[in-house]
């Protein structure tokens, strides 16, 4: 049974919208770039896993993607928790290109033709996932069951290097190809029950609603104001700001890419970034239009749902 509570994080949407939404001279900009980047990259490694998840059977395997709980230390996220009558599993997944060593001081870094970046090191952080889950699991009264981790590489031109020859390394660190014979190994090695089918039904309730999505705080991190942000709305096509509204339609000034739905995605970033609702005279100044016909028409032909009255009236952007 695969089970995903979040198909894509709100806190990346929320990364890339405010990513489009500062301006290439900004000082922050090179920062908010990398940060966002970095959450899609990881997302997409998360993502390239699924195709060797699909091929394990289905009534042997619970499968959560990006579950995130909360424990007296804070909370610690897992990118996937396979549960089983037999055993558990978490799986952390990096999605990193060039070289990865593994070093004798328990580092791991990436390796360029120009540089070195270190980073923390995977092996180091699925234990701690794994201790976190144990006391959980235990705070819960859940029956003991055995829990292992593995840190699975998505990129196949990815080059791993175990310096060392650190055996914990080599059994947990590995490319996407390994990763089903290594459940193999698990299921042949653990062939006791630890849990009935209706435990793990109740913890699979437990755990979803213990689920805590990760709040994007990017706006505060980077010290943006609504004054940083690039108003307007984006062309599709070439990504031009502000695109104009002309009879009937937007018009992207640069590369002359027409469209009547363009703002759809401006009043997204708003959502994201600014509000939940918005009113008229909110929409007029972050589309850049400057009549007021025009932007209670589009908010209209958004079906968006009303609040409020008289000059109190908002909309309110995307679902409740």
């Amino acid at each position: 049974m695969y089970v995903k509570p979040l198909t894509f994080p709100l806190h990346i949407h929320k990364a890339l919208a405010l990513d489009r939404r500062i301006a290439a001279t900004h000082p922050q900009k090179p920062a908010i770039s990398k940060a966002a980047a970095n959450l899609l990259s990881g997302h997409r490694g998360e993502e390239s896993l699924l195709y060797h998840l699909n091929f394990l059977p289905e009534d042997d395997f619970r499968i959560y993607h990006y579950l995130r709980i909360p424990d007296e230390n804070g909370h610690f996220q897992m990118d996937f928790l396979l549960l089983s009558l037999y055993f558990f599993l978490i799986i952390e997944v990096k999605n990193i290109y060039d070289h990865v060593n593994f070093d004798e001081m328990g580092q791991a870094y990436r390796e360029s033709a120009d540089k070195v970046e270190v980073f923390g090191n995977p092996v180091d952080q699925v234990y701690l996932q794994q201790r976190r889950l144990l006391s959980w699991l235990r705070a819960g009264n859940f029956p003991a069951v055995p829990i292992e981790k593995v840190v699975v590489f998505s990129q196949d031109s990815t080059y791993l290097r175990n310096l060392t020859n650190n055996s914990t390394i080599s059994e947990t660190v590995m490319h996407r190809h390994k990763f089903l014979p290594m459940i193999d190994l698990f299921s042949k090695k653990y062939t006791m029950k630890c849990f009935s089918n209706d435990q793990l039904i109740e913890l699979s309730q437990c755990l979803l609603e213990a689920h805590t999505p990760e709040v994007y705080g990017g706006v505060e991190k980077f010290g943006i104001t609504m004054e940083d942000l690039v108003k307007g709305v984006a062309c599709p096509a070439c990504s031009g700001v502000p695109m104009q509204w002309k009879s009937g339609k937007w018009v992207c000034m640069g590369c002359q890419f027409k469209s009547k739905t363009a703002h759809w995605q401006a009043l997204t970033d708003y959502r994201l970034l600014i509000g939940e609702s918005i009113n008229n005279r909110e929409a007029r100044a972050f589309l850049k239009l400057n009549s007021n016909s025009v932007t209670r028409k589009l908010l209209h032909s958004q079906g968006l749902k009303k609040f409020g009255t008289g000059s109190g009236l908002r909309y309110r952007l995307g679902e409740e």
